[in-house]
């Protein structure tokens, strides 16, 4: 007789690789995207350029599998979506407090109309993280325009290398079946969007007051652990964060050991990104371990400055530990009804008195 193992099925999912109908080429199409910006930057000896880029070249991972004019619309439109997410925290940088703000009205509206118009996966995660990455630059007003100029020449870019992709790799359109959704309503959507928002806000504070020095890792890890269907797949995404994250910190260790030349570093970035997006859909702790070394990688390339590995490693575990812990209390929340329903009830209550007011 066959006997089960609750704590073993329990913890399969750390290990389990999904079945996925991704093709190999979509993952070396976006780190060509990723590592040519890198390129042309250090080919012009300025690797802070092709950083900047590079953040607005994410704009590939919101490529999907409608027909080529749907595909190429949704792009432009998440393209500028990025754009002005970017923008908007670099302009409001100039304290933590406004940046904060920013990275609130960020976080509410991407959420909001990402769901509201049913964005697939990544959905409103993107937006958020080039915004909370945009708070933590140094403010300098004169350099606004060219930061915000490369970041759009590398969502031009992306656009650009998918228009080429779809007309002579992916030609066909792959039309899933629609998955069963639960409708939500306009204020429950709302609701979430505040509390997106306020968890947002909470990360850059929370970093500030602690004296980090990146507070962004804080945002992405807790936005990234949001990212779950319910409060079950948000635990899971938690343990996978933590663990994945602690794992990586050893493989950059060791290629941060070896002090490797920048044009090398670009092409270990360009190759961590394919095997990401290889990793992302089968198993998010294992693409997480490619991941961590990815970001870092990323800072260094594009930073003068060589940091020290064993204080960067550090801060990065706590930080992602930090907004993970941060991002399980967001998800107990978002997927808690009885406090939705509460909440909905407040906000619906508010603006009916509101109308009233205004009649």
């Amino acid at each position: 007789m066959k006997v089960n193992h609750p704590v073993q099925n329990r913890f399969q999912y750390i290990i389990e690789i999904k079945k996925t109908e991704r093709k190999w080429h979509f993952p070396l199409l976006a780190a060509l995207c990723i590592g040519t910006p890198l390129l042309l930057g250090w080919l012009i000896e300025k690797p802070d350029f092709g950083s900047f880029s590079s953040l607005g070249a994410l704009t590939i991972l919101y490529f999907t599998q409608a027909p080529i004019s749907q595909r190429m619309i949704h792009l432009a439109v998440c393209s500028f979506g990025m754009i002005f997410s970017f923008a908007v925290s670099l302009c409001l940088g100039f304290n933590i407090y406004s940046a904060a703000f920013a990275l609130g009205i960020v976080a509410f509206l991407s959420h909001f109309i990402t769901n509201y118009y049913k964005i697939p996966p990544p959905g409103n995660f993107f937006f958020i993280m080039v915004a909370a990455m945009a708070s933590n630059f140094q403010f300098n007003i004169e350099l606004i325009p060219t930061r915000i100029g490369l970041f759009a020449m590398g969502a031009i870019l992306s656009c650009s290398f998918a228009f080429v992709y779809s007309v002579f790799v992916e030609k066909s359109a792959v039309i899933n079946l629609p998955r069963r959704t639960f409708r939500k309503r306009r204020y429950t959507k709302f609701v979430e969007s505040g509390i997106i928002a306020v968890f947002m806000i909470l990360t850059l504070i929370i970093g500030h007051l602690l004296e980090f020095k990146n507070t962004y890792w804080i945002s992405i890890s807790t936005i990234a652990i949001i990212q779950g269907r319910n409060f079950e797949h948000v635990r899971q995404r938690n343990l996978h964060r933590i663990i994945g994250t602690f794992v990586g910190l050893g493989l950059a260790s060791v290629i941060l050991y070896f002090d490797p030349e920048k044009i090398v570093m670009i092409f270990i970035i360009m190759i961590l990104q394919y095997v990401v997006e290889l990793m992302i859909v089968r198993n998010y702790g294992f693409a997480v371990v490619f991941l961590t070394p990815l970001t870092i990688l990323l800072v260094e390339t594009g930073s003068h400055i060589h940091h020290d590995v064993t204080e960067l490693m550090q801060a990065r575990l706590i930080d992602t530990v930090i907004g993970s812990l941060m991002g399980l209390s967001a998800g107990f929340l978002l997927y808690h009804q009885q406090t939705i329903n509460n909440l909905e009830k407040s906000v619906r209550f508010s603006f009916f008195q509101f109308k009233k007011l205004k009649k």
